[in-house]
């Protein structure tokens, strides 16, 4: 079809006229995008612009990764569960209540065993997905839009704060988010280009491993065949059809095998205090009258913080630009899109109304629907940016926008170079590992109660020891060179020492373990160390507790010891950042 005369595009009043509306509308999509003023490719400036924020944004996620921060408590309670335990193991309820995607869990345990236990290992993956994610939204984003609404888009996308933080964090949101856009890449290409069935073959092909890798998928796998459920009918080559239908079978029985059987198998401990720590993300049933501001406020909170925002209403802005850009997008033509876009945050709902994941409270947790927002907000907020009639003052706001998104990816970082953590808590464990285990080894092999005699039991909770066996397994020579102390070293010159966390030497636990000891070893001393702990928004100071037992091979002496402990002789509290160990 050759495209409509010139005369069909003159337009009144800035608008185009009836005759250009109707012809567009019987234009295909590549066909209507020669046409749509919002469609144009733009002067060369703005695909230089692209490509600039796509080389930022590759540059920021890269920069944070190279700062190595100290793992955070949510990184500790997940990570901790791959020091010890192997492939099948990870498959049982993990410790901490972490509740995480098989194939998530087997790739950082494979990368632990390829490249040792650390901070980079462990981020390793969540870099490359974060990487290849900014690469590919440039191309997902290409086939929706151009010009300016592309450059803006592009933009938000590299710059926003979430995507870079979770893209050097060992957690699974930045898989989240790259299968995510696998996801809806293979969808949005067969929407533009209706004639080929291959895309949506190569969608029925992905769904396995996305939902092996990432939970929140079946919330984009479900959208995507609900908004491609009309077009694919219309279409009417059974072929589109037959595709679909077999990518609906798969999803309901993968959806089985995952979430109902596995899923159920992992989060059987956890769920219960997961509702609670969600409690404020699931709509307030029993009191429909707050059900209209609970949902508004949390479709403008941390959910929509792209390239910035916050909770209670501080993404407001990002929310309108969403709105007007689905408009945008149905307006064009492009309902079926919207609905593709959109309906994942539809079905994440209807989840949340069963308490099985929760609503807009947190970014990390909606990473999955960061492409969506990204390319809505990038298409509205370009789409208000061409209601300003004056070149000059358009030419003005345009780089104001892009001057702020380049603010907006780089002020966040230069934050986190002067302040090199999440928690004060993390910097002070690290700090603390890196000298406490090397001073405790250079007389002594040294062993964890935890890691290396399994005083507790599988699947439990943690809490602060998370950070204390995290980073042991990083900054402890002995584990990291050996993988634990040599016991056939163990001598009355060389002792063995074995430090137990935050646990009382009359717990039943400690009891059991001091008595398995006594067959081999002798305990010579027992000695407490005080470490002074920063938590909680005041910076609020509390306590850890570590008990240094000292043993030494079993003489004559040894059937004389009934598996008590001594008195300890010795308490020593670290001030300053210094540690000064007891001695006899």
């Amino acid at each position: 079809m050759e495209p409509p005369a010139a005369s069909t595009e003159t337009e009144t009043a800035g608008r185009p006229t009836r005759r250009f509306r109707a012809d567009r509308r019987r234009l295909s999509v590549p066909e209507r995008e020669a046409v749509d003023p919002l469609g144009a490719t733009g002067p060369r400036w703005v695909e230089r612009g692209i490509w600039l924020f796509v080389v930022l944004g590759l540059a920021l996620r890269a920069l944070r990764y190279a700062q190595n921060l100290p793992l955070w408590s949510d990184e500790c309670f997940l990570a901790v569960n791959f020091i010890q335990r192997g492939f099948l193991e990870l498959l049982a309820p993990l410790d901490n209540g972490q509740i995480c995607p098989p194939l998530f869990l087997w790739v950082e345990r494979a990368a632990v065993g390829l490249l040792g236990f650390s901070e980079f290992s462990l981020r390793l993956f969540p870099l490359v997905c974060g990487l290849a994610s900014v690469i590919l939204f440039e191309r997902f984003a290409r086939m929706t839009l151009r010009g300016v609404p592309l450059l803006l888009a592009v933009g938000i996308f590299a710059v926003s704060v979430h995507p870079i933080r979770h893209a050097a964090e060992a957690k699974p949101y930045a898989s989240d988010l790259l299968v995510s856009l696998a996801l809806m890449t293979a969808a949005t290409a067969w929407l533009r280009e209706r004639d080929r069935s291959r895309w949506l073959w190569v969608l029925l092909a992905l769904l396995p491993a996305s939902l092996a890798l990432s939970n929140p998928a079946v919330f984009v796998a479900g959208g995507l065949i609900i908004g491609l459920a009309a077009p694919v009918w219309r279409s009417g080559r059974w072929a589109d059809r037959l595709a679909l239908a077999c990518s609906a079978v798969m999803l309901g029985g993968l959806f089985l095998t995952l979430h109902i059987g596995f899923g159920r198998l992992q989060s059987a401990g956890a769920m219960e205090g997961l509702r609670h720590y969600w409690g404020d993300d699931f709509p307030p049933l029993g009191d429909p009258v707050r059900l209209p501001g609970w949902f508004l406020s949390a479709c403008a909170g941390s959910m929509m913080a792209y390239p910035g925002g916050g909770d209670r209403g501080a993404s407001a802005a990002t929310l309108l630009a969403v709105i007007v850009g689905a408009a945008v997008l149905i307006r064009r033509g492009r309902g079926a899109l919207a609905a593709c876009l959109l309906a994942p945050l539809g079905l994440n709902l209807i989840a949340a109304v069963f308490e099985r994941y929760p609503f807009g409270g947190e970014a990390r947790l909606s990473q999955y629907a960061a492409p969506a927002i990204c390319l809505l907000s990038g298409a509205g907020a370009a789409a208000v940016w061409e209601v300003v009639r004056s070149e000059g003052r358009r030419s003005r706001v345009l780089i104001g926008m892009l001057a702020a998104l380049v603010v907006c990816g780089i002020v966040p970082q230069v934050v986190s170079w002067r302040t090199p953590y999440r928690m004060v808590h993390d910097q002070e464990s690290r700090e603390f590992a890196r000298r406490f285990w090397s001073e405790q080894a250079s007389d002594a092999e040294v062993a964890c109660a935890h890691l290396d005699f399994h005083i507790d039991g599988p699947g439990g909770w943690q809490g602060r020891r998370a950070w204390h066996l995290c980073n042991q397994a990083i900054y402890s020579p002995q584990r990291r060179l050996f993988g634990g102390p040599r016991l056939d070293r163990v001598s009355a010159d060389r002792p063995l020492r074995c430090v137990v966390f935050e646990e009382d030497p009359n717990e039943p636990n400690v009891s059991a373990w001091l008595a398995r000891m006594r067959s081999d070893y002798r305990l010579q001393s027992l000695k407490t160390i005080e470490v002074p702990a920063t938590f909680g928004p005041n910076n609020e100071t509390l306590t850890e507790i570590l008990r240094i037992y000292e043993f030494i091979p079993a003489t004559g002496e040894a059937e004389n010891w009934e598996g008590e402990a001594p008195a300890e002789p010795h308490a020593q509290r670290r001030l300053g950042g210094s540690l000064a160990l007891p001695t006899d």
